[in-house]
C-alpha cells in the first residue's frame, strides 16, 4: 500500500487569530457560534498532523470513505453538526460563490485603495488590528468607507467570524483570508430567503476533496485539519472511564475535546497511524460519538441514496447507508451507488459563476430525509452491529480491494506524475518568462550605457569647447566676444537637449 505522503496542514495558528476571541464580549462570541459554533476555541486544538496523513492515506475517493482493515468509515453530517451545534434541517444551502476585492470592501467597509495590490487574500493581522481591537476604530478611522461607530461594532463581529472560517475550516497554504469567503459569511449572516443557512456541507465537502486531492498528490490539506483530527481521536483514541451520558444540547465539544482522548501513547508518525488504523478492531472503535444526533440522521434525499455535498474547492457526494453504525444503527449491504460522477474539483479552488448540478444540489438539500426501514436502537449504538450478508459483503469488498491494489497503486503514482509534469511545465513557463525579461533588461542595459557613452563623449567636447571660449583672441572687440559666448550657450543648450 505504500507509505503515506507527508501533508501540509494548518497546525501553527497566527498569534492575532488565538487572541481575538478574548477581545470580544459574550454576545459578539454569541453571534458567530450560532452560525460557526464555537470557533474561537479551535485554539486549544493541538495536532502534530500525522493522525489526518494517515486518514489521507486511507482515503477511498470512489466511495467517499476511510478503509480501516476491514472496517470503512467517514465523517458524517450529523458528526460535524453536532461538534459545533449547529442545526442541518430547514437550512438553506450555501452556494459559495467566489467573491472578489469589491465584495470584500463592501463586506468589511474596507476602502479599496487601502487595499491596493491584493487581488484574492489578505493579512489576519491587518484585519486584527482594525476590527479586533476596541481602539481599532479610531486608529484607523481613514481606512474605512463608514463613519459611524455603530456600523463599525456590526461589522467587527462579521469579520471575526470571516477570520476563523478562513482560518480553521477553509485554511489556506499562506495563513491568509481569502477574498472568496464574503460571500459564505454574507449568507451565513444574512440567511438566504428568509432560511438560515448551514455551513456543515460546506465544511464536509471540502474535508473530502483535500483527502482526495493530497492523495493525489496535492501537497497542502485545503478543508479542516482540524476537525478531521478531532473525529479520529475521538473515534479511535477516546478514554474509557468518560460516562456514557453527556450533555448534548449547547454543550462546547471543542474546549472539551482534550479530556475525553487519551494523547499520552499516539502513534509517532504517520506510518504507524496507518498500521495502529487498519490493524484495529470492531471493540476498539467509538462508533457513535458524544454529540451524533441519531434519532433523526440524514440517510438520503428524496430522489436518491446519496447525498450531494458542496463545498468551496468543488462538489463531492457520500452514501450515508454505508456508515448506519455511525448513527446507533444495525449496519446492512449499502445501496450499490457510484459517486464518481459526482465529484468536480473547481479549477484553482473557485467556485464558477454557473455551478454544476446547482438544481440537483437545491433539491437535493431541501428534501434530506432519514429512512424508516432503518430503525435506532438506542441500547446498541456503541456494539457496532452488523449483519451476516454485510460482513460476506464486506469481506469480498475487502479481498477485492487488495486484488485492486496494485492497479490503484500505478493509479495513484500516474496521478502524483501527472501533477508534478504540471509543476514542471509552470516553473518551465516561469522559466521562459524570466529569461524573456532578462533579455529585455539586457538590451535595456546596453542601451543605457551607450547613451551614457555618448553623453560622456559630448560632455568633453564641451569642455574643450568651454576651455577655448575662456581664451580672448588678440585684438578681439568687446562685442564680438559676447557673440562668441552667446553661440557657445547655444551650442551647450542644443546639445543637453541630444542628451535628454
Amino acid at each position: 500500500m505504500g507509505n503515506p505522503r507527508r501533508v501540509q496542514q494548518m497546525l501553527a495558528i497566527p498569534v492575532e487569530v488565538q487572541k481575538w476571541p478574548t477581545l470580544l464580549s459574550p454576545s459578539e462570541i454569541n453571534q458567530v457560534s450560532t452560525r460557526l459554533g464555537p470557533i474561537g476555541d479551535f485554539k486549544d486544538i493541538k495536532s502534530d498532523g500525522y493522525l489526518v496523513e494517515a486518514l489521507v492515506h486511507l482515503w477511498d475517493p470512489i466511495c467517499s470513505t476511510f478503509r480501516l482493515g476491514k472496517e470503512e468509515m467517514t465523517i458524517t453530517i450529523e458528526e460535524i453538526a453536532g461538534f459545533l451545534n449547529l442545526p442541518v434541517q430547514g437550512t438553506a444551502v450555501i452556494f459559495p460563490l467566489a467573491s472578489d476585492k469589491v465584495e470584500f470592501c463592501r463586506f468589511t467597509g474596507i476602502k479599496e485603495s487601502v487595499i491596493q495590490g491584493l487581488d484574492q487574500n489578505i493579512e489576519a493581522k491587518f484585519l486584527f488590528d482594525r476590527f479586533a481591537l476596541r481602539d481599532g476604530f479610531e486608529r484607523h478611522r481613514g481606512d474605512f468607507s463608514f463613519t459611524s461607530k455603530e456600523i463599525w461594532d456590526r461589522k467587527r463581529v462579521w469579520v471575526y467570524g470571516l477570520v476563523m472560517a478562513g482560518t480553521y475550516l477553509f485554511p489556506r497554504k499562506d495563513k491568509k483570508i481569502a477574498f472568496k469567503l464574503t460571500k459564505i459569511m454574507y449568507d451565513l449572516f444574512l440567511g438566504i430567503n428568509n432560511k438560515p443557512c448551514s455551513i456543515i456541507p460546506t465544511i464536509l465537502a471540502d474535508i473530502f476533496i483535500a483527502c482526495s486531492t493530497c492523495q493525489r498528490g496535492g501537497k497542502f490539506f485545503c478543508g479542516s485539519n482540524l476537525i478531521l483530527h478531532v473525529w479520529g481521536m475521538e473515534h479511535f483514541m477516546r478514554r474509557p472511564a468518560i460516562p456514557e451520558s453527556l450533555p448534548m444540547s449547547g454543550y462546547n465539544w471543542v474546549i472539551t475535546h482534550h479530556k475525553r482522548v487519551d494523547s499520552s501513547n499516539l502513534p509517532c508518525n504517520a506510518s504507524e497511524f496507518v498500521d495502529f488504523l487498519t490493524n484495529m478492531t470492531n471493540q476498539n472503535v467509538r462508533w457513535v460519538l458524544d454529540w451524533t444526533n441519531c434519532v433523526k440522521p440524514v440517510l438520503r434525499t428524496k430522489a436518491s441514496d446519496f447525498v450531494p455535498l458542496l463545498g468551496t474547492q468543488g462538489i463531492m457526494a457520500y452514501n450515508p447507508r454505508r456508515f448506519l453504525r455511525q448513527l446507533g444503527r444495525v449496519q446492512d449491504v449499502p445501496p450499490a451507488v457510484d459517486l464518481t460522477p459526482f465529484v468536480i474539483v473547481f479549477d484553482k479552488g473557485i467556485c464558477p459563476k454557473e455551478i454544476p448540478m446547482k438544481t440537483l444540489i437545491d433539491e437535493a438539500w431541501e428534501t434530506l430525509s432519514d429512512d424508516e426501514r432503518v430503525k435506532y436502537v438506542p441500547e446498541l449504538k456503541q456494539r457496532g452491529l452488523t449483519t451476516p450478508q454485510y460482513e460476506d459483503w464486506i469481506g469480498r469488498s475487502t479481498i477485492q480491494e487488495i486484488q485492486d491494489e496494485p492497479a490503484k497503486e500505478v493509479e495513484r503514482l500516474k496521478a502524483i506524475i501527472e501533477a508534478r509534469d504540471k509543476e514542471i511545465l509552470q516553473l518551465s513557463k516561469s522559466v521562459e518568462a524570466y529569461k524573456g525579461m532578462a533579455e529585455q533588461n539586457k538590451q535595456m542595459y546596453e542601451g543605457e550605457r551607450e547613451k551614457r557613452q555618448e553623453m560622456k563623449r559630448k560632455c568633453g567636447e564641451l569642455y574643450d569647447q568651454a576651455e577655448c571660449v575662456k581664451l580672448p583672441y588678440a585684438r578681439e572687440t568687446r562685442d564680438s566676444i559676447l557673440d562668441r559666448l552667446k553661440s557657445f550657450g547655444n551650442l551647450v543648450r542644443n546639445r543637453l537637449h541630444d542628451m535628454m
